[in-house]
């Protein structure tokens, strides 16, 4: 499929880009050029070309995708603009009667352009989970975790900003670190591999765990380690180690990790090699 970006889809997906004339459009049509070859080999790759091109050309996927691309290479070439405030958004000055857009007014243009930009890039990737593209290196870049952009903008933090984002990438390092250890990566990287292909049966015994995993990061934006003595720590542990899930999360039951759960403590008896003798 080859995928062009024209005027009408560049003032669809950036409504503050129309102007009475195609100034804006023309200004920003290399950064578009660019851009899309960029997204199309970083973004897509090959499975995600076919993907694309299964789903049409009326696709939801596609039309989210050329918005990113847009938001993208408008973002790129933003500074580079001479913009001036009209009914219909910004343009571009062009002749010596109009004034640029004050720096505070193209700085919270930009603010909204990017919170947009990561709320478009969630929809796109959302759209994108299925087996091949879930399998590529583009998935395990663009998912690193199963609290992704998705989770965060449309499920968690609705009316949330580019730099809420930005500001909770920790938070989710560490909640995820944590159940790492207490699940084993084997275990956790299934469960992320399942989600990356979108594939309903193998997510199926899954899902609430996903959701604890979900709750037990947002649990640790507040509380921290101590998230460990949380509810949500203690149900996400004992669906793990019940017997009745013990084929479902069986990378988590051959791994260091469950032993490391459950070991035995030291009795001090006669029988042990360890024995001490108290007198």
């Amino acid at each position: 499929m080859e995928i062009t970006i024209t005027k009408s889809d560049f003032e669809q997906a950036l409504p503050v880009g129309a102007a009475a004339n195609e100034s804006v459009y023309e200004s920003v049509k290399p950064a578009l050029g660019r851009q899309l070859a960029f997204s199309n080999d970083a973004l897509l790759g090959v499975a995600g070309m076919a993907y694309l091109e299964e789903k049409g050309e009326d696709s939801p996927l596609l039309r989210w995708y050329k918005q990113l691309v847009c938001l993208s290479a408008f973002l790129s070439v933003l500074h580079q603009l001479d913009l001036v405030l009209t009914p219909t958004g910004f343009g571009v000055v062009n002749n010596d009667n109009l004034t640029p857009a004050s720096k505070q007014r193209v700085d919270a243009l930009e603010g909204e352009l990017r919170t947009q930009y990561h709320k478009t890039l969630a929809m796109t990737l959302n759209l994108l989970r299925s087996e091949n593209w879930g399998a590529t290196e583009q998935a395990r870049h663009f998912i690193g975790h199963l609290y992704d952009e998705y989770t965060f903008f449309f499920e968690t933090h609705r009316n949330a900003t580019y730099t809420d984002w930005n500001g909770y990438q920790q938070t989710i390092e560490e909640a995820e670190e944590t159940l790492r250890t207490r699940m084993g990566d084997s275990q956790m990287d299934d469960i992320l591999d399942a989600f990356r292909r979108g594939d309903p049966n193998r997510l199926e015994p899954y899902r609430e765990m996903i959701s604890l995993i979900v709750k037990f990061t947002d649990t640790w934006a507040t509380k921290g380690g101590a998230t460990l003595r949380a509810p949500v720590s203690h149900r996400l542990m004992r669906i793990l180690d019940c017997d009745d899930n013990k084929e479902f999360f069986k990378l988590y039951r051959e791994s260091s990790n469950y032993q490391a759960n459950h070991h035995e403590a030291f009795k001090n008896t006669k029988d042990s090699a360890g024995y001490v003798f108290n007198g």
